[in-house]
């Protein structure tokens, strides 16, 4: 189902989100920043995926998800330099990683990936440094 505009409050979309396996909400701010898909990952949810990955790429999508969702929380913080760093630890690896998260989430429009291959590069933002 296909919702216009930017009310996540239509009593249609929401009705209808109540009984689908999933929604994609797709954001203008991502959009209008060339970012593309402009999914709203904070926004989206997927009903099935705990039945069709790894308990392990679950964990890890949670907590992608997590990281992204504190990045937004503190975006503007962050760009009036208001932020001090040392003082929430799960902040700073969401401000550290969200230069690859944003390369994790972006696709080129010819860009094809699989599952395993998305996985892949989800648990490779997880994993530890070499040496550490």
């Amino acid at each position: 189902m296909l919702s216009e505009g930017d009310d996540q409050q239509d009593p249609i979309a929401d009705s209808a989100r109540g009984v689908l396996d999933g929604h994609i909400v797709l954001s203008r701010r991502l959009a209008e920043e060339g970012h593309y898909p402009a999914i709203d990952i904070e926004a989206s949810i997927s009903r099935v995926m705990p039945a069709v990955v790894s308990p392990e790429h679950m964990a890890r999508a949670q907590h992608f998800k997590q990281l992204w969702s504190r990045y937004q929380q503190t975006r503007d913080l962050i760009s009036v330099g208001a932020y001090v760093a040392g003082g929430d630890r799960e902040t700073d690896m969401a401000i550290a990683l969200h230069p690859v998260l944003v390369r994790y989430q972006r696709q080129g429009l010819r860009d094809n990936e699989s599952m395993q291959g998305s996985g892949e590069a989800l648990a490779s933002i997880f994993a530890p440094a070499p040496g550490g």
